[in-house]
């Protein structure tokens, strides 16, 4: 969906929704469409001109990271997520402490408030017995 989305968008073709919903009858009028409008053409021809005018191929480029890495070593581009711990890597310390901290304080100030409210109506009891 996302990547046809993102195709429509850009004017490269039609989003048809999803394979369960696509009726012979939206392929052909989508088919259609795409073939019959000059602008999604034109769109994928400046998409493929911009693709294409990178400096290097993808064989270009691998080779020369792998020179880059035999000349240099590999130690400045080592991600440091291979070496965390897979807690840290998906934050789940960060989401604890972030979940935590409030949940403590909300059940803190909710238990005060109800020692406060017990103790007052401890009060009123007693001194409304006295009263008596």
């Amino acid at each position: 969906m996302y990547n046809a989305a993102r195709m429509q968008y850009r004017g490269y073709g039609v989003n048809l929704g999803r394979m369960r919903d696509v009726t012979v009858n939206k392929l052909v009028t989508g088919s259609r469409d795409v073939i019959n409008n000059r602008s999604y053409v034109d769109n994928v021809r400046a998409a493929s001109v911009i693709f294409r005018s990178r400096q290097q191929n993808p064989r270009q480029r691998a080779a020369w990271w792998i020179d880059h890495v035999m000349q240099h070593g590999g130690s400045h581009v080592h991600s440091y997520a291979l070496d965390m711990a897979w807690y840290e890597y998906l934050m789940i310390d960060l989401l604890v402490v972030c979940v935590l901290t409030p949940l403590v304080l909300v059940t803190s100030a909710v238990t005060a408030c109800i020692c406060c409210c017990m103790r007052r109506h401890s009060m009123t009891t007693t001194t409304h017995h006295k009263q008596q």
